[in-house]
């Protein structure tokens, strides 16, 4: 299973969750499961094998937040064996990436 984690470290804000619903939706992925705090996506198949759908986990961490800060873990991953570095899961994370990136949220690392 190919599994990519990011962080990021946001400014707390009241629209940081529809925010990241938007980012998930620009990157072509359904929202399957939204609780709030945490979201699930998945990529629609699009003829490609099942082994090589993606879903994106997002989850606002509000349990370590403080008034400056919030950390949002964000997984990207799906049931391809990443026997290459360029596989197409590491893709989906290099586009989810550069949307987080793009949309400001916070700052972004990778685990």
């Amino acid at each position: 299973m190919a599994r990519y984690p990011l962080h990021a470290t946001a400014i707390p804000a009241d629209d940081l969750h529809q925010r990241l619903l938007k980012i998930f939706e620009s990157c072509q992925l359904d929202i399957i499961h939204d609780t709030g705090d945490y979201v699930m996506a998945r990529e629609a198949p699009n003829g490609k094998p099942f082994a090589q759908l993606v879903t994106v986990e997002g989850l606002i961490d509000k349990t370590g937040a403080t008034r400056d800060s919030i950390a949002i873990e964000v997984v990207v991953k799906n049931e391809e064996l990443p026997i290459h570095n360029d596989n197409h899961c590491s893709r989906m994370r290099d586009t989810v990436r550069g949307a987080l990136e793009e949309s400001g949220i916070g700052q972004l690392s990778q685990m």
